[in-house]
């Protein structure tokens, strides 16, 4: 059965359902945004702060990132909690801005910003790196290499 925001209370296991529409209605999504057309970034909170991604292919969901160390299925409590959060509305649209700040922005800016990202970040630097270097060996083998990650 396809996962879809209709029907993922019937395809995920019922604890976890329970758990992340609790999530949900304690406001524990601080934050999610529509970062491109069907494809949303959120922030969640719990023992630690949870990054999801979520893909919608019209009302079914193509693809579904959690970073948290959940590893008993494929949905946490954290993605149901945004899938809630989708399904109600309550997101900000902040493609159009970022498409628009991107299109816009010089070269050299970019290039500044994305230095900067590689000294602070040692996972963007290393998703950099994989994608870009086709020379790159990952020597930290234990991180799981996350392509939605960036």
């Amino acid at each position: 059965m396809l996962l879809t925001l209709d029907n993922f209370e019937q395809s995920v296991e019922s604890k976890i359902v329970e758990r992340g529409l609790n999530y949900f209605k304690g406001g524990d999504v601080a934050r999610l945004e529509k970062v491109a057309d069907g494809e949303f970034s959120a922030l969640v909170l719990g023992s630690d702060r949870y990054e999801v991604f979520v893909k919608l292919d019209g009302k079914t969901i193509s693809e579904h990132e959690c970073d948290c160390p959940y590893d008993y299925g494929d949905v946490c409590k954290h993605k149901v909690a945004v899938f809630y959060t989708i399904r109600n509305g309550n997101f900000t649209d902040t493609s159009d801005k970022l498409n628009s700040l991107l299109a816009n922005l010089h070269e050299s800016a970019l290039r500044r910003f994305v230095s900067n990202l590689f000294k602070k970040d040692s996972q963007f630097r290393r998703e950099f790196l994989r994608e870009f270097d086709e020379d790159f060996e990952d020597e930290d083998e234990d991180d799981e290499f996350d392509e939605d990650y960036y």
